[in-house]
């Protein structure tokens, strides 16, 4: 739910990554269902050169049922400010579904070390000069046996020059952390001004290493 960059800190030249892999009962992307039940999985490599984050991801979402399947990819910079209260990442951001042509854009997100951890992201598509912003926050919350985080976005794509959707959705997130293994169960409900609200849920494990 939301854009997730999933660049963990690390030292200078040393290579941090996650590995994940979720069954889930819808995909939703900007508030669009791209497709219903799928099978997706996550790949995230990061490191630090000179205090400067290096990080690119690989997301691919397969239907199982209707639906259209995806990969995309992220890649680019990021780097700490105010002893790390302030985060701002840049890179470019490639869309690849199998029914169109492949979407590339590059963007901007900010986010502040504070309570709700708030977050914005602004995109650029390259060849239709398309324009999406989009807020987010998030909190955990430790319940002894899981860790609890409920997260919220809001944000507006345009479609074409002349047509754009807002979009919204929460969700929460039960979590459990085995060393170096994480398995959860999300429920979320997404929402956007062209159709009703959906509830969509799903389970995975994630790796780091």
């Amino acid at each position: 739910m939301g854009f997730n960059i999933n660049a963990a800190q690390a030292e200078d030249n040393t290579l941090k990554g996650n590995l994940g892999a979720k069954v889930t009962s819808d995909y939703q992307r900007r508030g669009e269902i791209v497709s219903e039940q799928s099978v997706q999985a996550q790949l995230g490599l990061n490191s630090a050169v000179g205090g400067v984050d290096v990080f690119a991801n690989f997301f691919t979402n397969q239907s199982t049922e209707n639906g259209r399947d995806s990969n995309e990819i992220v890649a680019g910079l990021g780097k700490d400010f105010f002893d790390g209260l302030v985060s701002a990442y840049g890179g470019v951001y490639n869309t690849d579904f199998s029914d169109a042509e492949a979407d590339l854009e590059y963007f901007v997100q900010v986010s502040v070390n504070a309570p709700l951890n708030p977050s914005v992201s602004f995109f650029r598509n390259v060849y239709d000069e398309l324009n999406t912003f989009e807020g987010k926050i998030s909190q955990d919350f430790d319940i002894k046996l899981a860790n609890l985080e409920l997260s919220g976005v809001l944000g507006n794509t345009e479609l074409t020059q002349s047509v754009d959707s807002t979009y919204s959705a929460v969700k929460a997130e039960l979590s459990k952390q085995f060393d170096e293994v994480e398995l959860y169960a999300d429920v979320s409900l997404s929402d956007n001004d062209t159709r009703d609200h959906e509830t969509i849920y799903g389970v995975g494990i994630r790796v780091k290493f």
